[in-house]
């Protein structure tokens, strides 16, 4: 027996044998492109399959649903459907506020889509009303998705001093950040100027209205006012107009006798509350962070956390800034396990491997290729486009089985061509070389079948692509490292060496066993062949009966709490309500399975709330998120006045995920639907498989009903025109129209909309 190279006799194998550097350097390399990818592959929880989407949004103050429809949400649908890429448009029209989002088609640039419908909602403000406070606005995202990150600004500051900041040097940093589509504001409240006029001595000094309204228009003027030029320099000029006080407005003429505060009471105060957030009790300014329907969570998540600490140092003292949940801190946790198992699996398998081959110089063999292409196929994750996410980290998990197959299949050749008397070198050549069209037809027969999954069709498919191109990518690379790496190894670790010199022992009684139930199986055919027609019956039948998700129950460490009131529910009596939604939380809070409960009272028109209930970390509870929002929509279901539901959000970010079964009734009488759906509902509640079913949305709305007579309109020289000529004025300091009056039971309050100078 010679350790000499054998004779090359042409196959591959002898090739990298007879020039083993060679071989390892084709390893190196593909290991070292996995190390350099590890730094530049894109890091998400989930493939990126979500769908380009649009969200037009419309205030309309003040309107009715039906109005908001038929002038704004119909106006602007027929204009948007002739988006480039629009593959679906959905819309909702609540009072005072209509959403439109537009599912774009696969492959569709969605920056270019977003510009184009910037485009057609500008050409078609001319058809929408005139008293619309703010023009639509388009955004990159799901109008209907939930927030990724919540932030909450609170402490030892005024409302307002929290407002300015939150407005100001906090939302500027915020909104720099790549990937957000839209930082929102909850709970704001700015001071603004309140004029509440004397009717009585208003209308004996025959004014009207709109004679106060024109006066507070005139407050702030930024005429354009062009420049001077010398032969030194050109000076620009501009209107200066002094600090705004109450004094101020107060002096304001209207004409040459009287004043605004000859007719009016100016005040300087809070701007009556539209929405109401709280953290814990305490008040406080709530910012929600949307993403981009093609964003990063997991970048943004980081981004952000860098955003909070810097602020944190800007920020008075004792006014703090903090995540109140984030979406990030779940995907760091499930990206962490993965790469736990993937670490767990790796030495599971060089366990069996060496429980089977008793050879510490067989198993290093296997034991240093399996990284080498777990390590190299991130490196075609990174040409490839894809990312290291949740899904692909389980390919990984799932080839860390299979990419050591193929070397334990040359390594046992090679051993057996050692026991044969053949040189170290020469058995791992012959070895490799004989087992060669063996491995290759493995792995094709591994990726022809996973690569098919890759293809299948919709958002699941998606989710799937990626898993079969990284198994694909596992094995082949596997394949390469068995026949380059392998026959390498062995030919200098000869493991057929150990097998030569052991001495020949009798079987143990493993060996026995197992020689006894195969020489049973083979003489008795029908016993098996019976046993597994047992099991096959046996495991359809479970699989009837097996439930089935897109995705399974998840931990994300934070559930939601939607609250909604009726149709003409106040903000105050809501409120009151969402009080006793916080009281059924306080038990959890006192126990510690709660950390921070945020509650935002007045969204979707002033009539929900949603309260966002962060758990404490997942080591130190011992009941999961599913099993407390069980526990909690139960008691829910006893808060009067309010429909409240507990439900958590999901990965694959699909719209209305989380929200259990939902169904719509369909039909063209209004009232025979709402008197079936309302019989429905309440069927349901009887069934026990149901928890808390409700209605989605109001199906009446308390308004009252206004028709003016034309005859006796005319008598007093009055039209029935929507807006007077004089009674809608533009912001000179916001650039937006708004509503200058308003009545109540009082009399009439004029509002500078602008903010008070600070």
């Amino acid at each position: 027996m010679s350790d000499t190279p054998a004779k090359p006799r042409g196959g591959l194998a002898d090739l990298f044998v007879s020039r083993p550097i060679f071989g390892i350097v084709i390893n190196l390399l593909i290991l070292i492109a996995g190390l350099a990818a590890l730094v530049a592959v894109d890091v998400r929880e989930m493939p990126d399959v979500d769908q380009p989407v649009l969200s037009v949004r419309t205030t309309y103050e003040g309107a009715v649903p039906a109005t908001v429809d038929r002038e704004v949400t119909q106006v602007l649908e027929d204009a948007l459907s002739a988006l480039e890429g629009l593959s679906y448009m959905e819309s909702t029209s609540t009072t005072g506020s209509s959403r439109i989002t537009i599912d774009l088609s696969e492959g569709t640039d969605v920056d270019v889509a977003a510009n184009e419908a910037r485009e057609i909602v500008s050409s078609t403000l001319r058809d929408l009303p005139d008293d619309i406070e703010d023009d639509p606005t388009v955004t990159k995202s799901d109008s209907n998705a939930d927030a990724i990150i919540r932030l909450a600004l609170m402490g030892d500051a005024s409302l307002d001093a929290l407002t300015e900041l939150a407005e100001g040097v906090v939302y500027d940093r915020l909104s720099t950040i790549d990937g957000i589509a839209e930082v929102t504001l909850r709970g704001e409240q700015p001071n603004e100027f309140r004029v509440t006029l004397d009717m009585p001595a208003l209308l004996s000094r025959g004014m009207t209205l709109f004679d106060v309204s024109d006066a507070l228009a005139a407050l702030r003027d930024d005429t354009p006012l062009g420049s001077l030029d010398s032969d030194a320099q050109t000076l620009a000029l501009r209107v200066g107009n002094a600090n705004v006080t109450v004094d101020t407005v107060g002096q304001i003429p209207i004409d040459a006798n009287t004043r605004v505060s000859d007719v009016a009471f100016v005040r300087l105060l809070p701007e009556e509350d539209a929405v109401l957030t709280r953290v814990n009790g305490q008040t406080a300014v709530g910012m929600d962070i949307t993403r981009q329907s093609v964003g990063n969570t997991l970048s943004i998540s980081e981004d952000v956390a860098v955003a909070v600490a810097d602020l944190q140092s800007a920020l008075p003292d004792g006014v703090r800034l903090f995540v109140t949940s984030d979406d990030g801190t779940f995907i760091r946790g499930s990206l962490t396990e993965v790469m736990k198992s993937i670490a767990l699996a790796t030495g599971i398998v060089v366990v069996v491997i060496f429980a089977f081959l008793r050879s510490p110089r067989a198993v290093m063999i296997p034991a240093v290729t399996i990284p080498v292409s777990l390590v190299g196929t991130v490196a075609a994750i990174w040409l490839t486009g894809f990312s290291v996410n949740t899904i692909s980290l389980l390919a990984l998990v799932l080839a860390t089985g299979m990419v050591v197959d193929d070397a334990i299949v040359v390594i046992e050749n090679i051993v057996r061509k050692r026991k044969q008397g053949m040189g170290a070198f020469a058995a791992a050549a012959a070895g490799t070389n004989e087992v060669f069209f063996a491995v290759i037809s493995t792995t094709a027969t591994l990726a022809a079948v996973f690569i098919p999954i890759s293809f299948l069709p919709g958002q699941a498919g998606g989710v799937f692509s990626e898993f079969g191109f990284v198994l694909a990518f596992a094995v082949t690379l596997s394949s390469i490292t068995a026949l380059t790496l392998a026959p390498v190894l062995a030919a200098f670790l000869d493991p057929g060496k150990s097998a030569l010199e052991a001495t020949a022992k009798p079987q143990g009684w493993a060996g026995r066993m197992f020689d006894t139930v195969m020489d049973k199986a083979i003489r008795m055919p029908l016993v098996v062949l019976g046993a597994a027609g047992a099991f096959v019956i046996v495991a359809a039948g479970a699989a009837g009966t097996l439930p089935s998700a897109i995705t399974p129950d998840e931990d994300r460490g934070f559930f939601l709490v939607q609250a909604r009131g009726a149709s003409d529910t106040t903000i105050d009596y809501l409120d009151t309500q969402v009080d006793q939604v916080e009281e059924i939380l306080t038990p959890y809070q006192e126990s510690g399975e709660v950390t921070s409960v945020q509650s935002i009272v007045g969204v979707g028109g002033g009539t929900s709330a949603f309260i966002i209930v962060r758990l404490d970390d997942w080591s130190n509870r011992d009941r999961s998120q599913s099993a407390l929002v069980a526990e909690i929509s139960g008691k829910l279901a006893r808060v009067p006045g309010v429909q409240a539901s507990a439900r958590g959000t999901n990965s694959l970010n699909i719209r209305g995920g989380g929200q259990g079964l939902q169904f719509a009734v369909t039909g063209k009488d209004i009232a025979a639907m709402t008197t079936a759906t309302e019989a429905l509902v309440a069927a349901m509640a009887q069934d026990e498989a149901f928890l808390n079913p409700q209605l989605s949305n109001d199906a009446v709305q308390a308004q009252y009903e206004v028709r003016v007579d034309p005859e006796m309109a005319s008598v007093f020289g009055l039209t029935e025109g929507r807006d007077h000529p004089d009674h809608r004025r533009n912001d000179p300091r916001q650039g937006r129209r708004h509503r200058l009056c308003r009545r109540d039971r009082d009399g009439c309050e004029c509002r500078a909309r602008w903010p008070a100078d600070r």
